[in-house]
């Protein structure tokens, strides 16, 4: 059974370039299929050619892809002076101050203060402060003592809890992930099939045009030939007709100039035969008169309808 797609576009969105919305508005939509598109080894240094030229002719810099990021909200410290001193103090990059060791070491006053009574109070309250701190510890070193393990299995627990929590978290992340991958790639492989039986009904329709169009080019030029062929015909057709009708004028002249006039008719009510300078006589009744005369004259006479 054929896994179920959804028809909602899981790459880019299909909006106009410039239509986009959001902080990337201006940035050009990618219509590339990666499941499917593939580049040839002997393109690759073309393309990569491609990149770094991009590359050069880019002007934006590895430190400031930043600044196409929205502003980051100002921090308020309004209730906590502490950390309003420390961030300015990070953001004017000063050095973090070190660590006060006076009041760790138990020293008498100097040698030129020994009689003053302030001095040695400030060097008892000190040394009262560091035997409270080490009571302090003991105290800490006997809790660590009585419940560190119990205190450190529960914190254990609650780590492992954590981690169990975030590793679920990680695969269901890792699940939809690879089904949204999976989802893509069936997508852009059945979008591949169905460009490619375009493409290639597009080359065979070009191909079936281009046999068209040479089958019409040979009918046209047959039937130009025809034509210049009918038109010969024509013509010498024309041309004959022409003279075999010029021959039988010429025909019917010589007729009546060697006759002198009508010629009269025999007794069976045929006109009489004519005769010529050489005594000979010429039939003149019809159509057979007319073909002799014709071939006399070296013509031909048209054919008689019927």
């Amino acid at each position: 059974m054929a896994a179920k797609t959804s028809q909602a576009p899981l790459a880019l969105e299909f909006n106009a370039h410039g239509a986009a919305k959001g902080w990337r508005a201006n940035e050009h939509l990618v219509d590339a299929l990666p499941y499917v598109d593939s580049v040839p080894p002997e393109l690759k240094p073309h393309v990569e050619a491609l990149i770094e030229e991009e590359k050069r002719r880019s002007t934006k810099l590895p430190s400031d892809y930043l600044r196409e990021m929205p502003s980051v909200r100002a921090p308020k410290f309004d209730d906590h002076p502490v950390l309003k001193t420390e961030y300015e103090r990070v953001r004017n990059k000063e050095p973090l101050a070190p660590l006060d060791a006076v009041r760790y070491r138990l020293e008498p006053p100097p040698q030129a203060r020994r009689g003053d009574v302030g001095a040695w109070r400030a060097a008892a309250d000190n040394g009262a402060a560091q035997l409270e701190h080490q009571h302090l510890r003991i105290l800490n070193q006997e809790l660590l003592l009585k419940y560190g393990d119990k205190a450190w299995r529960a914190q254990v627990a609650l780590d492992e809890a954590a981690v169990k929590g975030l590793e679920a978290q990680l695969a269901a992340l890792r699940k939809e992930t690879d089904a949204l991958n999976r989802e893509r790639k069936l997508q852009q492989h059945a979008a591949g099939s169905e460009l490619s039986k375009l493409e290639r009904q597009y080359l065979s329709q070009v191909r079936k045009n281009a046999d068209i169009e040479r089958a019409c080019d040979r009918l046209e030029a047959a039937v130009g030939a025809m034509e210049a062929e009918l038109d010969g015909h024509i013509r010498a057709d024309t041309g004959a007709a022409a003279a075999a009708a010029e021959a039988a004028e010429a025909a019917e002249g010589q007729q009546g100039a060697g006759t002198g006039g009508d010629a009269e008719p025999t007794g069976d009510g045929k006109p009489a035969a004519a005769a010529d300078g050489n005594g000979d006589t010429d039939m003149a009744d019809g159509p057979a008169a007319g073909a002799e005369g014709a071939a006399a004259n070296g013509t031909h006479a048209p054919e008689a309808e019927s």
